[in-house]
């Protein structure tokens, strides 16, 4: 009779977890990316008195004979479905669509990770979450290995672009250049016509691809006779040589054009194209200083991708590396359009690094396995399995959106509707508790 305690009391303790958990989720029903949790229960060692018997001869079968002996908590789930979206229409706030997480570091630089993309620039250009974890980044697409690079916007820089050298183009392709139009230089050729002292002209034809390089363009040119090609202050520079003029013109190519060649000078007697290839350097601004350019917004694209734009309408960002798609390089993107990287982006002071403009995502073989560790973070727990890091831009991990926030999944109604019935649960218990009660009570009374 006293196991009837006993089962009642773990019938109403059961209730109360159930309670525990509902009272939470209700609790953290406006708490950004909260993920509500459900209990499920399972019944506990059974008493057998009796195992039961098989059919012999003309006895038919007897089943067994167990008593329950109570319920206990099974396992404590947690929804990991997405929340609802809340529209902030901040750049910093982020929302992941898939079912991936952020990367933060906690003060002791312990990976966490999050579903609340409520983040803001710190003082020194950090990405933070509320309570103050670094946003990580990331160089990979794809690692098993954690960065523990922090997101990091360079909020004052100090800019000069000049036209590069000819030593610094000498190997670039003609498609490479960043100062060449929109559209590129075409296969083809183009002519170059010379003039001598009685006017008699001379055209000769010379070939270009848009693979060919600075240094074989200007071979081909000089090759040609009565010219003399050179760069100048990034910009090709064609020079009368024992000719008394020349005129350069587009033939099947559109490269004149493209590289923006204009007339010969009479007086100096060279004609010159605009400026095809710049050289940026970035290094640390201070705020005040003439010039320095001072961030004004961030932009985040839904690879993860940030671009910081500055006092000068000029912009930071990252693009893929042309010779390595799995990683990105710095880009630098002047505001007239024109886009400076690779080789031609010098960067100073170690002030930026791909991986700090490039948001790294985690993904988890069990999910469910993470142990909550509050200010809306998990930690890798042991049932968790392997975790896959990388970027965005490797499709494993989902997409972002920027202005957007992921509320919490809580479903108002269901809690309600456990908690009137875990109520009852807790109610039948303790009335089985006093039905018990009385039952010994009356026992003890037939002594009497």
């Amino acid at each position: 009779m006293t196991q009837a305690f006993y089962t009642a009391i773990g019938g109403m303790a059961a209730g109360q977890t159930k309670i525990t958990v509902v009272a939470d989720n209700i609790a953290n029903m406006n708490t950004i990316g909260f993920k509500a949790s459900n209990v499920n229960f399972s019944d506990v060692y059974y008493r057998t008195s009796s195992t039961g018997q098989a059919p012999t001869g003309q006895m038919g079968g007897i089943n067994p004979k167990q008593t329950g002996i109570g319920v206990q908590t099974a396992s404590i789930t947690r929804d990991l479905s997405a929340g609802t979206t809340l529209t902030t229409g901040l750049n910093t706030d982020l929302c992941i669509n898939g079912s991936s997480f952020f990367t933060v570091a906690s003060p002791t630089v312990e990976i966490l990770y999050t579903r609340d993309g409520n983040f803001t620039v710190d003082a020194d250009g950090h990405m933070v979450t509320s309570s103050g974890y670094k946003l990580l980044g990331t160089n990979n697409s794809l690692n098993t290995t954690s960065s523990t690079i922090p997101i990091k916007i360079p909020t004052y820089i100090d800019t000069v672009t000049i036209p590069a050298t000819q030593a610094q183009m000498a190997n670039k392709a003609l498609d490479e250049l960043n100062g060449i139009k929109s559209g590129g230089v075409k296969d083809g050729s183009f002519i170059i016509t010379t003039f001598d002292k009685a006017g008699t002209p001379t055209a000769k034809t010379i070939n270009v691809t848009s693979d060919m390089t600075v240094n074989q363009l200007l071979d081909a040119i000089n090759k040609a006779g009565g010219v003399q090609a050179s760069i100048v202050d990034g910009a090709v520079s064609i020079k009368a040589d024992g000719v008394d003029r020349f005129e350069v013109k587009n033939g099947t190519s559109n490269i004149v054009t493209q590289l923006g060649i204009g007339k010969m000078d009479p007086t100096t007697k060279v004609a010159s194209s605009e400026v095809i290839n710049y050289h940026q350097t970035i290094g640390e601004g201070n705020m005040g200083s003439d010039n320095s350019k001072n961030f004004t917004s961030v932009t985040i694209n839904e690879n993860g991708l940030i671009e910081v734009k500055y006092g000068n309408n000029d912009t930071l960002s990252v693009m893929q590396d042309p010779t390595d798609p799995s990683k990105m390089i710095l880009k630098y993107t002047l505001n007239d359009g024109t886009i400076i990287t690779g080789s031609d982006l010098t960067v100073n002071d170690q002030l930026v690094e791909p991986a700090n403009l490039q948001i790294q995502m985690a993904s988890f073989v069990n999910p469910q396995g993470l142990t909550a560790q509050g200010n809306n973070t998990y930690a890798t727990g042991p049932n968790s399995g392997m975790v896959l890091y990388g970027s965005i831009s490797s499709t494993a991990f989902g997409n972002v959106k920027s202005g957007v926030l992921e509320g919490s999944n809580v479903d108002l109604a269901s809690e309600f509707a456990d908690m009137v019935v875990s109520q009852r649960a807790i109610e039948a218990n303790s009335r089985v508790f006093t039905t018990t009660n009385e039952i010994l009570q009356t026992l003890s009374n037939l002594g009497r």
